[in-house]
């Protein structure tokens, strides 16, 4: 290769940039139907500066019952970038389109790479570098995460297992805490505004970004589906209203755990 030639590939090779994009579990199907990415921030910058051949590693966060657990899923090319006039209130217009996904075969934990990624300083606080959307890092990053390690364009079974719709996640969650409380606390009953606050911070660990409102509503909808013995209270201020299958309306106060 003459001296011009090899300047002229070093050139191009240097004009991409390699980014990480922490994506929602729930929404890694959208992204395989339609490759696109997109930002829930309206003031984003990072995904303002991606272009063109550029080239994103997609991370996502695990776990329901147990402890969350980040991993690489896959990676794509950025094919074209273009502004949406409509989208949802609080989200950026800009919008990224990726040539396709290549998943990996199985997911790669962070905590399992993070000893040859340069831009995790701190080992063994491997999450803390991924909290944002969108992290810009070396290409030397990028391939030490995807090099030798297999992929396919198609939708991998681990995945698929994987995902839950808003609901299971939501109904999961109630189940969790609830085992959870009657292992840790020493009473018998906790005030379901407790209960609901917990709740809504456990969801939202998930990646599950949900307002205290709207996490309330669901349990109050689905209250009878859990069969937990609920608790009346003559303190108007602790009562939270429940449904029943039929949709009939009753205020309790608190959620027997024993």
């Amino acid at each position: 290769m003459s001296m011009m030639t090899q300047q002229r590939v070093t050139e191009t090779e240097g004009d991409f940039a390699y980014y990480i994009h922490r994506i929602k579990e729930e929404d890694i199907g959208s992204i395989h139907k339609r490759k696109i990415l997109g930002s829930e921030s309206k003031g984003a910058r990072t995904i303002k500066l991606i272009k063109d051949g550029d080239k994103i590693l997609l991370c996502a966060s695990f776990g329901i019952k147990q402890r969350a657990t980040l991993s690489f899923v896959g990676y794509g090319t950025v094919k074209d970038v273009f502004d949406e006039e409509k989208q949802r209130s609080g989200t950026s217009p800009r919008k990224i389109r990726i040539r396709e996904v290549r998943y990996f075969k199985e997911p790669i934990l962070v905590k399992n790479v993070a000893n040859d990624l340069e831009f995790i300083k701190r080992k063994d606080k491997a999450a803390d570098y991924l909290k944002s959307e969108y992290k810009k890092i070396s290409a030397e990053d990028f391939k030490a995460v995807v090099k030798g390690r297999k992929a396919t364009s198609s939708y991998p079974d681990h995945l698929e297992k994987r995902i839950y719709t808003t609901e299971e996640v939501l109904m999961d969650s109630v189940y969790g805490l609830f085992d959870l409380l009657k292992i840790t606390m020493k009473g018998d009953m906790i005030e379901i505004k407790s209960f609901i606050k917990y709740l809504h911070k456990l969801v939202n660990a998930y990646g599950l970004s949900k307002s205290y409102e709207e996490v309330e509503k669901f349990y109050s909808e689905n209250a009878w589906r859990f069969k937990f013995e609920h608790v009346k209270s003559k303190d108007v201020d602790k009562l939270v209203t429940l449904y029943d299958n039929h949709g009939n309306s009753i205020s309790f106060a608190y959620i027997k755990l024993r």
